[in-house]
Formats: C-alpha cells, structure tokens, sequence
C-alpha cells in the first residue's frame, strides 16, 4: 500500500529509514541495480521526496490479514448456509437465497477490527 513519506532519520547501523504517514517506517537504500536510489545519498534529494508515495510492506501485511479474516468468515457462512439449505430439502434458488442472507448478516466491521487487532500486534500499528 503506498504512503507518503513524512521524514527521515538513521537507524542503529546507520542506515536510511522513511517515516511514513502510516506510522510504519521504510529502509530506504541506495543499492544499484536492486534499489537505484541516487536520492538518498544526498539531504537536498531526500528532503524533495518528503511528501512522495513508497510502499508500506507492514500496510500490506495488515490488508492480506484481514482480506483473510474476511474470507475465511464468508466461507464458512457459506458452508453453513448450505448445510441448513440441504437439511431444509430447498430448490437451487432457495439454497442461492439463504447464502446471500448469510453473507449478508455478517458484521464485516467487527470482523475488519478483530482482524486488524491481531494483525497490527503482529506488524504494528496502522495509526
């Protein structure tokens, strides 16, 4: 997930770091051909990319582990759904029906809080 970058400071072995809007922060190297980043040898550069966009790897970590939370809820729902749909003997679009009525009834905002809860004590936090 891309976000801005706020600042910069070293780390403890003197590397380059972004800070970024997220609160998370980025190693940011100048290691050709890998990483060409010419700007960040130089403060005048580095400064001109305050406000410029990277991506947050711990941001993308938090979304895959609550797109899983989701998932993982919706399907078994949908598991449920046919399970009562089989036992009620129901035609095809009644079983259709009832599936949609469980997607439906899910609290996707607690769903997204617990799993962004767990996620962010595992890769810190989004604020």
């Amino acid at each position: 997930m891309k976000q801005k970058i706020l600042t910069f400071h070293r780390d403890e072995e003197d590397h380059w770091v972004a800070d970024l809007e997220c609160g998370h922060k980025q190693h940011v190297r100048h290691d050709p051909p890998f990483h060409p980043r010419q700007w960040v040898t130089d403060q005048k550069q580095r400064e001109q990319q305050k406000g410029e966009k990277l991506d947050c790897k711990r941001c993308d970590e938090v979304g895959r582990v609550v797109a899983t939370a989701v998932l993982n809820v919706a399907l078994e729902a949908l598991e449920e759904a046919q399970i009562d749909s089989a036992a009620a003997a129901m035609c095809r679009e009644g079983q259709i029906e009832l599936a949609i009525d469980y997607l439906n009834s899910l609290d996707l905002d607690k769903i997204s809080q617990d799993s962004i809860a767990k996620a962010t004590s595992r890769f810190g936090t989004l604020e």
